[in-house]
């Protein structure tokens, strides 16, 4: 059986790995849906959201034009 605290741990590097990718420049929506999927699913869950991000099937980033 999986303790809690391995979930727990597991959820907090997820969120850090999403936190991360979009430091570097990767545009991975940051919503509630994304912070939920990483919460619940740890890693691999942010490994997905970042998958689908990288081939633009879902959780892309809306880059909006900066009007100077």
């Amino acid at each position: 059986m999986v303790s809690v605290w391995a979930l727990v741990v597991n959820a907090v590097v997820g969120l850090v790995i999403l936190l991360v990718v979009n430091a570097i420049g990767l545009a991975v929506q940051v919503s509630i849906l994304t912070l939920l999927i990483c919460a619940v699913l740890g890693v691999p869950g942010a490994l997905l959201v970042i998958l689908l991000s990288v081939v633009d099937i879902a959780f892309t980033a809306t880059v909006v034009p900066l009007v100077v």
